[in-house]
């Protein structure tokens, strides 16, 4: 009988080899090292269809609840069929065998309480072993490189054989692949990745915060006095705990909290700090994906996604102007279109959503999703274009004005704007009639005002014109 043959991985190792039955991946260490390639790995095994294990390696100096917690939470809820392990060597930590061995029943008596219809076992060597008691939980892990695959050098029923450590760890479970699951409880091996689970009813998760976000009126929030001008008192410091101070973050924090996805995120108030979170799960991208956190100017400031497209990035987020964030020297909530590939956008917290992948542009999203293709964007009705907020041509009182405003009749000092839009519409497609300011050709302000170049020509006549006006 061939002896189902897998690989236990770290952040050492880039990729789970092709031969793999199962896969063993390094999920945490302590009580805060993470590792960064671990939900890339398990999602990669998942979708191969692998027979998979998740383990710990303690530091036995540290509260034993606290290295439960960590090991819980960046694992999170866990799939029929895979395993849990503790990694037992506990070199050079200062505590006695006996204190070792009592905190490691603990660990794996609360983790077995955490997951009980999961198999939690120990990983040891053959040192320690001869050093602890004969507890292991529901199975053993055991390394010894001495001898043959299969045949290690113990007398207690052991599960897997770790043999080898170079160039990788490799071991074999103590049957075929079949035995395996079956001894996980999963059946046989797929012949193919299982297909994706149907839609859950109802919204998904991404679905409800983008309309909770999108429900949020956008405006000032900010609290003012004479003294301090604009003071970053928000209902949402108050509510998160840290008032008074930069909020973007916190704005992204009670988004996710407002529509119970808190536990997804950490309860940060810096942009730097979320960055350094996610890279260190896995849970960081280059790519925009929907509920995503965006970085933007190296932790200057932060927004959510809302959705995407080959071209820009549309994002809305607090702390910010109607123009834009500007490291925290907004005074409210706004909406804003990126482009994607500008050099201010450093990257996206995506985070682990509990009912699969949202729409990413992640060819090899660690959620297991594709890079969706964008939704065509939705046509603007000649109404919504009208009440359509324009920032870049607030006026200097700060008053911003939307376009039904910039266009109505009778207006001398719009008729520059008018001139200067008219002029920037033929220049982009000499096909769209020029609006006069009694007529507006609807149709081609849809098309011109989607070009940010028409904005600004429209905004810059609006300024030149009203300073001068002031100046009569």
């Amino acid at each position: 009988m061939a002896l189902a043959r897998g690989y236990d991985v770290s952040d050492y190792q880039s990729s789970i080899p092709d031969d793999a039955d199962f896969v063993i991946v390094k999920a945490t260490e302590g009580r805060r090292t993470a590792q960064h390639t671990y939900h890339a790995k398990v999602a990669a095994a998942r979708r191969r269809g692998l027979a998979l294990g998740h383990y710990h390696f303690m530091h036995s100096e540290n509260p034993v609840g606290d290295e439960v917690d960590f090991f819980c939470g960046t694992v999170g809820d866990l799939p029929a069929g895979e395993f849990l392990v503790l990694d037992f060597e506990p070199y050079n930590q200062g505590r006695s065998d006996a204190a070792c061995t009592a905190w490691k029943d603990t660990w794996l008596a609360a983790v077995k309480g955490r997951y009980p219809g999961r198999l939690v076992g120990m990983y040891t060597n053959l040192d320690w072993w001869h050093r602890t008691n004969d507890t292991f939980g529901d199975f053993l892990w055991i390394a010894d490189y001495q001898r043959a695959a299969g045949n290690p050098a113990v007398q207690a029923p052991w599960k897997f054989h770790q043999y080898a450590e170079s160039p990788l760890d490799v071991d074999v479970y103590n049957g075929s692949a079949d035995d395996l699951r079956a001894w996980l409880g999963a059946g046989s091996a797929p012949s193919a990745p299982p297909p994706p689970p149907p839609p859950a009813s109802g919204p998904r998760s991404w679905e409800r915060l983008v309309d909770h976000v999108q429900s949020i009126p956008e405006g000032i929030y900010e609290g003012h006095n004479d003294t301090d001008g604009w003071d970053n008192h928000t209902e949402w410091g108050r509510r998160f705990g840290e008032d008074g101070v930069p909020w973007c973050v916190i704005f992204d924090w009670c988004m996710y909290d407002d529509v119970g996805l808190a536990d997804l995120v950490p309860k940060v108030d810096n942009v730097d700090v979320f960055s350094d979170w996610a890279r260190a799960r896995g849970q960081w991208s280059e790519y925009p994906s929907v509920g995503a956190w965006v970085n933007f100017s190296n932790g200057a400031h932060t927004e959510l996604v809302l959705r995407f497209d080959d071209t820009y990035v549309w994002t809305k987020g607090g702390n910010t102007l109607p123009t834009g964030g500007d490291g925290g020297q907004g005074n409210g909530v706004y909406a804003h279109r990126n482009l994607r590939h500008d050099p201010k956008i450093v990257g996206y917290f995506a985070p682990n959503f509990p009912d699969g992948c949202p729409p990413t542009a992640d060819p090899n999203d660690y959620r297991a999703g594709r890079a969706t293709p964008p939704a065509e964007e939705a046509e603007v009705t000649p109404d919504e274009l009208l009440h359509t907020k324009v920032p870049a041509a607030a006026l200097p009182s700060g008053y911003v004005p939307e376009v039904w405003e910039l266009l109505r009749s009778g207006s001398s000092y719009l008729e520059p704007a008018l001139a200067a839009l008219t002029a920037k519409v033929a220049e982009i497609d000499g096909k769209i009639a020029a609006p006069t300011p009694v007529q507006v050709d609807t149709a081609a302000l849809v098309a011109a005002l989607k070009d940010p170049t028409v904005i600004s020509a429209l905004a810059q006549a609006l300024l030149a014109e009203a300073a001068a006006r002031l100046k009569q």
